[in-house]
C-alpha cells in the first residue's frame, strides 16, 4: 500500500520514519504515558528504535498501520496512533498516545477522525474500535468526540503493570461513519444555498 499522509486542521499524519526516534524516546518517557497505557515504564534506551521498526515493518506487511502526530501549529511531533486490522473481520483496533506537552489542544480528537476515515475509505472497514482505562476519562471524551458509540466496560480485562483493570470500550461502524457524512454533506448545502 502507498503510504498516505492524513491532513486536517490541528495536525499531520504520516507513517513514523526514523526521524520521529529522539521525539518519541523524550515524550514516550513520561510515567504520564505509561500509567495510561501500555508504553513501558521506564522507557527502554532503545525503545524508540525498536517501536519504529515495528512500526515500518507492519507498513511493510500490511498488518498495522502506525502514524506519527504532527502538530500543524509548531510542526513538531505530538504523538503516534495505529491502527491495528483483523482483515477476516473487517475490522480494526485504534491505540494511541500524545505526549504531555500536547495535552488539551484537541490533537488526539482530530487524529481520531482521520485514522478513522483512512480505516473506512482507504481500507474498507466495517467496525473500528477502541478502549481506554476508566481512569482516564479524557481519552473516553476523545472517542466520543470522533463519534465513537461506547459499549460497555470489560471487567478485569487488561493486565497493566501488575494489575488486572477494567477497560471502557467504544466502536464505531460504517453505518455510523456514513451518516455522519451525510448529515455533514446536507449542514454543507444548507449554509451554501442560505
Amino acid at each position: 500500500m502507498k503510504k498516505p499522509e492524513l491532513n486536517s486542521d490541528l495536525v499531520r499524519m504520516r507513517p513514523l520514519d526514523t526521524v520521529d526516534i529522539p521525539a518519541i524516546q523524550r515524550l514516550a518517557a513520561a510515567e504520564e504515558i505509561a500509567k495510561n497505557t501500555f508504553v513501558p515504564h521506564p522507557y527502554p534506551p532503545d525503545g524508540a528504535e525498536n517501536f519504529v521498526e515495528q512500526a515500518r515493518e507492519g507498513w511493510r506487511q500490511d498488518e498495522a498501520y502506525v502514524f506519527a502526530i504532527i502538530e500543524k501549529a509548531s510542526d513538531k511531533f505530538a504523538g503516534c496512533m495505529g491502527l491495528h486490522p483483523v482483515p477476516a473481520h473487517h475490522r480494526a483496533e485504534v491505540g494511541y498516545w500524545i505526549g504531555l506537552p500536547f495535552w488539551r489542544r484537541g490533537l488526539a480528537t482530530a487524529a481520531l477522525r482521520l485514522i478513522i476515515h483512512f480505516g473506512f475509505e482507504t481500507l474498507r472497514l466495517n467496525r473500528i474500535a477502541a478502549g481506554h482505562f476508566p481512569q482516564n476519562p479524557a481519552s473516553g471524551r476523545v472517542m466520543q468526540k470522533a463519534n465513537m458509540r461506547y459499549e460497555g466496560t470489560l471487567r478485569g480485562a487488561l493486565l497493566h503493570r501488575d494489575e488486572y483493570k477494567d477497560e471502557a470500550r467504544y466502536a464505531i461502524l460504517r453505518e455510523d461513519f456514513d451518516a455522519t457524512l451525510k448529515t455533514a454533506a446536507g449542514k454543507k448545502k444548507e449554509t451554501a444555498e442560505g
